[in-house]
This record gives structure tokens, C-alpha cells and sequence, in this order.
């Protein structure tokens, strides 16, 4: 019996094809510059590294500083920090939920260990724009502990937003001494310190 040929596979939409593309060339460009740094990262060597004419990439994004704006806007920082608290368990007493949500938000800032590590030395280094990046995700950290500590702490009744800056500087902290410093104990010490906040917040 005579096999049927297949029909032919369809090309992708326009729209799908562009956005694979897109997507491809941020998660190129992330490898290169938290290995080479932003400004050792060119637009040429990022365009080679993804097989594409330099051209092409300028269509995608018009400049390098572009690029590390849709960096970061790809991860959706804000969006996160807007839906919803860290899955804490509620039950638990105020000072074992306050060391647990920050334990939370200690694992979630690891798993973007590349894109941290990228602003981090950037910032360190001078750049402006990972500068004003980094300081607008500050920002937002600060609203969201703040909003955090209200919908899960109901034993505090005023200053959550000192209390969320003093929470966000000690995470801060350790993911540069992890990421940046490399030093031992980072989650350990971490916790002690918020330990001990949490032993003044909730005597």
C-alpha cells in the first residue's frame, strides 16, 4: 500500500516566530553579560553569539541599553512583588512566619542569581542604568514588605514600612555577600538577624 505524504507543517505566525526570537536573544545576551559584564558585552559579539546579523539585533533592540532594560522587564520583578505575599505558612507564630518569609524571599532573589549578579557588578562598577534599574526594584522591594507585613502580620500595628526597609537592607546584604563576596554562612546569618529582629518586633 502506497504511503500517504504527510502534510506539510505549517509555518510558525510572524508574531510567534519573532517572539521565540526575542526570547532567544535575552536569554544569549543574560549568559554573555553575567559572564563578560555589560560593558564588555558588544552588540556585535551578542549578535554572532545568536547567529544573527548586527542588523537584526538593533531591529529587536535599538541599543545595548535597551536590551538590559527588557533584561530585567522580562523577569516581571514588579508583577511578581504585586501578586501576592511569599507562600508563608500563617499558622506558624509571628517570629517563626517573619524568619520564614524572609527565607522565602532569600530563595526567590537566588534563583535570579544572573540577572542580580549582573546589575550587582554593573552597579558596582559605575554604570548609571543598572544603577537606576536596580535602585527602581528597591523601590518596589520596599512597597511590597511593607504591604507583605500587613496582610501577614497583623500583630504589628504601625511602622511596617521602617521595618520593611530594615528587612529588605538585610536581604540585600546577604545576596551581595553571597553573589558578590562569595562568603560562607550567608543564609545562616540571615536567618540570626532576622531572628533577632523578630525577637524585638514580637516580645
Amino acid at each position: 500500500m502506497k504511503r500517504q505524504p504527510a502534510d506539510p507543517v505549517p509555518p510558525a505566525p510572524a508574531s510567534t516566530a519573532t517572539g521565540q526570537q526575542r526570547a532567544r536573544i535575552l536569554r544569549t545576551a543574560l549568559t554573555l553579560m553575567s559572564a563578560q559584564g555589560f560593558t564588555g558585552t558588544s552588540m556585535r559579539n551578542l549578535a554572532t553569539a545568536c547567529e544573527l546579523n548586527v542588523a537584526t539585533l538593533y531591529h529587536y533592540f535599538p541599543s545595548k541599553a535597551d536590551l538590559l532594560r527588557e533584561l530585567v522587564k522580562d523577569r516581571a520583578y514588579t508583577d511578581r512583588f504585586t501578586t501576592g505575599a511569599p507562600p508563608v505558612d500563617t499558622g506558624l507564630p509571628p517570629r517563626e512566619r517573619l524568619v520564614e518569609m524572609m527565607t522565602r524571599l532569600w530563595q526567590a532573589g537566588l534563583a535570579e542569581r544572573e540577572v542580580l549578579r549582573l546589575l550587582l557588578s554593573e552597579g558596582m562598577r559605575g554604570d548609571e542604568l543598572s544603577r537606576g534599574v536596580t535602585g527602581g526594584l528597591t523601590i518596589a522591594l520596599d512597597a511590597s514588605i511593607a504591604r507583605w507585613l500587613a496582610e501577614m502580620f497583623p500583630e504589628l500595628p504601625s511602622g511596617r514600612t521602617r521595618i520593611a526597609r530594615i528587612l529588605r537592607s538585610l536581604l540585600e546584604t546577604a545576596i551581595v555577600d553571597h553573589l558578590a563576596m562569595s562568603r560562607p554562612g550567608t543564609r545562616r546569618r540571615l536567618r540570626e538577624q532576622v531572628t533577632d529582629l523578630a525577637a524585638l518586633l514580637f516580645p
